[in-house]
This record gives structure tokens, C-alpha cells and sequence, in this order.
């Protein structure tokens, strides 16, 4: 009797131990679960820094691959065009620094995931060796707000993510290209000066401080009190309308190319200079003689892209001169030139 009992106690003793333990196992696993934690391992961290060349991958048929030039992030296999800097930063940051929670092995979850969108990431340093590739599946719909599943590829652990470096790519083929022919990704200031060069012509705008009148604010309201616009042509000048000029720069700032192409230099050829407030100097060259009749191929010397821009909108850019000296009507006629379809490039 004593015997027996003394087993069946040894045998609660064990029961309750193994007990104890497997909640202190399910208590780590929780706790390892549920913990944030990068995508890349901490023991190996890559800085945006040190990524030069990024690979995008949708499957088989959409490879994309933009390089690091200076400040600007590039696509080369489009005439190299300008992609979204910030984007493409934002992108570096998300997959570098973005944490997430580790997603249990036995959910059933996978990537690639039927149905889901599935981009695949190669980042790449300056050499050309690979820091990581990573995978990402989603957006998904949850109780705590839309979420993306990721891994490193060849690792089997999800980690899921509340950013969505998915939306931030997007969906353009090829995605994130600057479509501009000013385009955003370069550093820029307010305009001041432009000036106008063509076979007939030529004309010059730029800026000066308005004298202040004696019973005026001491500190101007706005740019049209704080300054003024001047129109330099055929030997005459001429004060502008401060917002017809206001509404001349971001049409300049605002024209979207209608794609790119790789023209040769031209030996005779117009040409706009914009002038910022911090001296730098874009240059539109626009070759005289074209060869298509239905858009024209404008040179950015600075950006390095040749966009085509319709006639229509390249002689609102050219001259511009008599809607710059009167009262623009709303919507102005650069706003309409702009709500066209033109600026194909995603």
C-alpha cells in the first residue's frame, strides 16, 4: 500500500513538472512570437547606405533592376531614366528597419501565397554583392489593420509586417520612374529667372524685389507683395501678373514627358534656362529641325533624359509671353494643357 503510494505521488510529482514546463515552453514561444524583431538579422545589418543596386521581381516576365547614381536612383534599361528617389529610399527603409512579429510554422502560412501579390527584393552593394533578399507577400485584411507577410529568402520563419513596402513599389511597368521632364528627384529650388532662346526670338523673366509702399505691412504677406516679376523681350520690358507667372513655373515644375527616348545632340537647337534661388541651372535644349510631327524631343542637360513632350504643350513652354502679362482665367490655360492624358510614363 505504502509502495503504491509512494509511486502514484513520484508519478504526480513528474506529471506536475511536465506541466509546469510545457507552459514555460508555450510562455517563451509566445513571448519569442510576439516580440518585434527586423527583417534582417540584427547580427548583420545592412544601412541604405550601402545598397547600390535594387532588383525588383513581380515573376518570370517583370524584372526590374535600379542603380544608385550619386543622390539619384536610376532604371537603366529605359533610356536611364530618373526614378522616385524618396520612394526608392523609403523602400531601402522599410525593408532595413521596419520590425515585425514572428509568424508561427504551423499556421499554414507560406510565400508565395495563392492569389497574393509577391514581390521578391535583391539589394546589392556597390561591388555587386548581395546584403539580402527578401520576399513579401500581401497586403493582407486583420483584426489589427492591413498586413504584409515576409521572410528572408531561404529562411522559413514569416515575420508579419504592418508596413507595406508593396504599396510603396507600386504597380507601374516599370514602377516608380519620375515621369517628369523637371523632374522631382533632383534638388530644386523656386524659380527666379528663365530665359528663352530660340531661331526668331528670344525673351528673359525674372524676379525683383517689389519696392514696399509707405503705408504698407512691414513684412509682405505673400511673394506678389514681396516681389516682382519683369519680361525682357525685343528691347522692351514689361511688368507681369504675379500669378500668371506663378501659374507659368508649375507648369514648368508640373510637365510630364510622354516617355523617353536617346536622341543624339542636336547641331542647331532652341533653348529654355530656368535659374533657382540657389543658382542651380536646369537647360532645355529642343532640337530646330524634328523629325515627328506630333512631339517634340527635349533635352534635360542636367537630369540626362530626353522626354517627348506634344507641340502643344512645348509652345505654352516656349512662349509664353502675352498670358504672362494678363489676368489668367480659371482653370488657367497651362492647368488645362496639363489634365490632358500626356505623361504616359508610370
Amino acid at each position: 500500500m505504502t509502495r503504491t503510494v509512494l509511486l502514484l505521488t513520484a508519478l504526480l510529482v513528474v506529471l506536475v513538472c511536465l506541466d509546469t514546463w510545457l507552459r514555460l515552453q508555450q510562455q517563451q514561444e509566445l513571448q519569442t512570437q510576439g516580440r518585434l524583431r527586423p527583417l534582417v538579422p540584427a547580427a548583420a545589418p545592412v544601412e541604405p547606405d550601402r545598397v547600390h543596386r535594387v532588383d525588383l521581381s513581380w515573376g518570370p516576365q517583370q524584372n526590374y533592376t535600379y542603380v544608385r547614381q550619386g543622390e539619384t536612383w536610376r532604371f537603366p534599361a529605359y533610356h536611364n531614366a530618373l526614378a522616385h528617389s524618396d520612394r526608392m529610399e523609403h523602400l531601402l527603409s522599410l525593408c532595413l528597419g521596419a520590425r515585425g512579429t514572428l509568424t508561427p510554422v504551423d499556421s499554414g502560412q507560406r510565400i508565395p501565397i495563392d492569389g497574393a501579390p509577391t514581390l521578391q527584393i535583391g539589394l546589392f552593394d556597390r561591388s555587386q554583392t548581395l546584403l539580402a533578399r527578401l520576399q513579401f507577400a500581401g497586403p493582407f485584411a486583420g483584426p489589427a489593420g492591413a498586413h504584409t507577410l515576409a521572410r528572408v529568402v531561404g529562411d522559413e520563419h514569416l515575420l508579419t509586417f504592418h508596413a507595406d513596402p508593396i504599396s510603396v513599389v507600386g504597380r507601374g511597368q516599370p514602377p516608380m520612374l519620375d515621369p517628369h521632364l523637371m523632374p522631382r528627384s533632383l534638388a530644386a529650388g523656386a524659380l527666379v529667372e528663365v530665359e528663352a532662346q530660340t531661331g526668331s526670338t528670344s525673351w528673359r523673366l525674372w524676379r525683383i524685389l517689389a519696392a514696399r509702399p509707405a503705408d504698407g505691412p512691414p513684412v509682405p504677406v505673400d511673394d506678389a507683395q514681396h516681389y516682382r516679376w519683369l519680361l525682357e523681350r525685343a528691347g522692351r520690358v514689361d511688368t507681369c501678373r504675379t500669378e500668371s507667372v506663378t501659374a507659368y513655373l508649375a507648369y514648368l515644375r508640373r510637365l510630364r514627358v510622354d516617355g523617353l527616348t536617346t536622341a543624339p545632340p542636336a547641331e542647331e537647337a532652341d533653348l529654355l534656362r530656368l535659374v533657382d534661388e540657389d543658382g542651380v541651372i536646369d537647360e532645355l535644349v529642343l532640337p530646330i529641325k524634328q523629325d515627328m510631327a506630333d512631339r517634340v524631343a527635349i533635352h534635360n542637360t542636367r537630369a540626362q533624359i530626353v522626354g517627348w513632350v506634344s507641340p502643344d504643350r512645348v509652345a505654352l513652354m516656349m512662349s509664353p509671353d502675352n498670358a504672362l502679362l494678363d489676368s489668367l482665367e480659371r482653370p488657367t490655360l497651362f492647368e488645362r494643357a496639363l489634365q490632358s492624358t500626356s505623361g504616359a510614363t508610370p
